[in-house]
């Protein structure tokens, strides 16, 4: 199992660095901190274009990815209030 924080305590709009995953297995990314932001998964075979992964979040909690893209990363689209983190896990 890989852990990686994708988001350290950001406070404003904009996407975490990409994290690397075993397709064959599933990838979670927990997400806290939201005060009023939005929060989405996103997903890439190939680490440039990228697409969302599942609905917006727009509270704290858990996104599972069953089957994820070689890429993953975590992407604040909006932001209002919070200090927001967000980890991973594949």
């Amino acid at each position: 199992m890989a852990l990686a924080t994708l988001l350290n305590a950001v406070t404003a709009t904009g996407a975490s660095p990409s994290m690397g995953t075993d397709s064959n297995k599933p990838a979670f990314i927990q997400v806290s901190g939201i005060t009023s932001a939005t929060v989405v998964a996103q997903g890439s075979v190939d680490n440039a274009t990228w697409a969302t992964i599942g609905s917006a979040i727009t509270a704290d909690g858990l996104i599972t990815i069953t089957n994820p893209p070689p890429y993953i990363r975590a992407n604040v689209t909006v932001y209002v209030t919070g200090t927001i983190t967000a980890k991973a896990s594949t």
